[in-house]
Order: C-alpha cells, then sequence, then structure tokens
C-alpha cells in the first residue's frame, strides 16, 4: 500500500466556503466531475503528517481577506476551471514555511478550483462567461488534508482556526 500524502489547505470562513460551494456543486453536477470542499492550496505532497502539524499549530495569523484575479483556466486538471488569487505577505509566509520544511518541488500559484476535469477550451470558456466570482474572499482556517486516494476520500485531518 501506498503511504499516505497530505495537502496543506488555506480554507475559506463558512460564508465564501458556502458560496463557492454552490458553484462547485452545479460544476460537478453539470460535467460529471467530483464534488470538493473549497480551497487554496499552499503546499502538496507531504508525507510527514507530524511535522505539517507542528508547523500549522504554530502559524500565528489572523485571517485576512484576499483578492482575486477573476477567473483562469489550464491544461492541469487540478486548475482546469479557477478563481486566481493575488498573491499577499500572508500567503507567501505560509508557503515558505511548507517549503523550508519539506523536500518537495511544489509550485505555489494560488488559486481556488472550481472543477476537477479535463474539458475542452470551449466549454471552459463558455463555463467562464456564465460564473461570477467576488473580489475577495476570507480565509479563516488551515487544515491537512489526507488527498491519498480519489477525491471522493479525501479526509481533513487536521485543522486549525486562524487567530482571531
Amino acid at each position: 500500500m501506498n503511504p499516505s500524502k497530505y495537502s496543506i489547505w488555506l480554507l475559506l470562513s463558512k460564508e465564501d466556503e458556502a458560496y463557492i460551494s454552490e458553484t462547485i456543486q452545479l460544476l460537478g453536477e453539470e460535467n460529471d466531475a467530483p464534488i470538493f470542499e473549497p480551497h487554496c492550496t499552499l503546499f502538496s505532497p507531504i508525507s510527514d503528517l507530524e511535522l505539517a502539524k507542528d508547523i500549522i499549530n504554530e502559524i500565528k495569523i489572523n485571517p485576512f481577506q484576499i483578492s482575486t484575479n477573476g477567473l483562469n483556466h489550464s491544461d492541469l486538471i487540478w486548475k482546469s476551471l479557477f478563481i486566481e488569487l493575488k498573491t499577499n505577505i500572508q500567503l507567501t509566509i505560509m508557503n515558505q514555511l511548507f517549503d523550508q520544511s519539506f523536500a518537495v518541488d511544489y509550485d505555489f500559484q494560488p488559486h481556488i478550483s472550481l472543477i476537477y476535469k479535463e474539458l475542452n477550451m470551449d466549454t471552459k470558456k463558455t463555463i467562464i462567461e456564465k460564473l461570477t466570482v467576488k473580489n475577495s474572499y476570507r480565509m479563516s482556517s488551515l487544515a491537512i488534508v489526507d488527498t491519498t486516494g480519489p477525491v471522493e476520500m479525501w479526509e481533513t485531518v487536521h485543522e486549525v482556526f486562524l487567530n482571531k
């Protein structure tokens, strides 16, 4: 059996999570794609769960707003269609904490994926034309998610709310 692999996610406030979840649910149903929790991946993959917990437990950042650059798409299934986020100091600091602690080459491009599915360019453009997104989102917690298996089996194993 393969060892577990984990991802470090930045999670949205309850209100923004509900807002984006509706879009993920709708796109998943319309395109036969998996449904997943809205998030911004800070770092992935890692295998040392205890070290990741130690790092997350020590982060002292308040909940914060993150601005967007709008909708975008790529050829990567994990970024098939996404909300592009503007890099800010909080994102940079948190990503660097993991980058310094794990020997993994993770290309951090902050975003919130809306669908995990290979789609042709015309379909992506049509979806983007129909969607509207907010100009910013509130981030309120960090999570370690077991992303070993298929999307439907992903599970949060540790979550810490950002300082209030």
